[in-house]
């Protein structure tokens, strides 16, 4: 925003979300996958997904402004970026934009104030408690979060993979794991590891299987948790406040044998000034979770009170850091 007006600054950021909406209901629609190799008007397109011609190529005038599609000769045609938005690239971001256009995500963002005047999260308002209790009522807008929620995590994890080596650990627990795509990556690249997948008992049921992988079973916050020499948290400390992330690395350490590894892999507040994504993320937590992104220090004061000792924080070439603490030593 160089060289803007402090109006136009504020003129533009307050009227981000048009875009953005118009980015997710264009991947909902299925548009990048229609148009195909080949350049297309936007009648051909409106007539293949039973949309209003003007409309769609009002909204495709917006998003190739940004370089998403661009316009030849009267048609439209794919550029980089819009092949991201294709069902079928490799790389595709469609599932995650389906994900940030579900209805009760926007919904809960319209309800902001609840979460400032109370601190509390604005989904509650919807009548759940908790997103994942939503989409438990839910299930066709669960069906395309969790599905987002993989295809993000699909993205994420090979920088993950670059940046620690998880090949000397012999037994892994993924806690809070899902369906286990972190874990099964790493199993598939270190041969001489083996791994335990925990979540709640109907998410362990539905993942793939790996020859050396053990789904278990149960509640990070009540136990019991397996041994393991490393235990790994992506994206699970940052969905609670403070009082429940001390229960839950309390829930770990009671499991864990001395000299035992926890990696926290999420996005760390960065103690410094200007835009970054942890600090927008942090915001959609509190809207969503009331769970929160954290600095290392803060992250460090939340270990030691579960009975664990900063190491260090490892970055990666994607949003996520790798926070690694030890166990502190206890007798016994």
């Amino acid at each position: 925003m160089a060289g803007t007006s402090l109006h136009d600054k504020i003129l533009q950021l307050s009227s981000a979300f048009w875009t953005s909406r118009t980015l997710q209901a264009v991947a909902e629609l299925g548009v990048a996958d229609a148009l195909g190799d080949e350049p297309q008007t936007a009648q051909e397109l409106a007539r293949k997904l039973n949309l209003n011609t003007d409309a769609l190529n009002r909204a495709l005038r917006l998003l190739a402004s940004f370089g998403i599609f661009e316009q030849r000769d009267g048609k439209w045609a794919h550029t980089p970026e819009s092949r991201l938005l294709r069902e079928s690239d490799p790389r595709s971001a469609r599932a995650f934009l389906r994900l940030l256009g579900l209805p009760f995500i926007w919904a809960s963002w319209g309800h902001l104030e609840h979460s400032l005047r109370t601190g509390e999260p604005a989904v509650n308002t919807l009548g759940a408690n908790g997103p994942f209790d939503y989409l438990s009522k839910h299930p066709d807008e669960g069906a395309i979060f969790h599905a987002g929620m993989a295809a993000k995590a699909n993205r994420e994890i090979p920088a993950v993979l670059e940046a620690y080596d998880f090949s000397v650990h012999q037994r892994i627990a993924d806690v809070g794991g899902g369906r286990g795509h972190l874990l099964r990556a790493i199993l598939d690249k270190t041969p001489g590891s083996t791994g335990i997948l925990f979540d709640r008992p109907h998410v362990v049921a539905d993942a793939p299987p790996h020859p050396r992988m053990k789904p278990v079973g149960g509640d990070f916050f009540t136990g019991p948790l397996p041994e393991a020499d490393a235990y790994l948290l992506m994206d699970v400390l940052h969905d609670w406040p403070d009082a429940d992330v001390v229960r839950i690395l309390k829930s770990v350490r009671k499991a864990a044998p001395n000299n035992t590894t926890v990696l926290v892999i999420e996005t760390v507040l960065p103690q410094t000034p200007g835009p970054h994504l942890a600090k927008a993320l942090d915001v959609n937590m509190l809207v969503m979770t009331g769970g929160r992104e954290r600095t290392p220090d803060e992250h460090g004061k939340l270990m030691a009170a579960a009975g664990f000792r900063l190491e260090k924080v490892i970055p990666t070439a994607a949003p996520y850091s790798l926070v690694k603490a030890v166990t502190a030593w206890r007798s016994g």
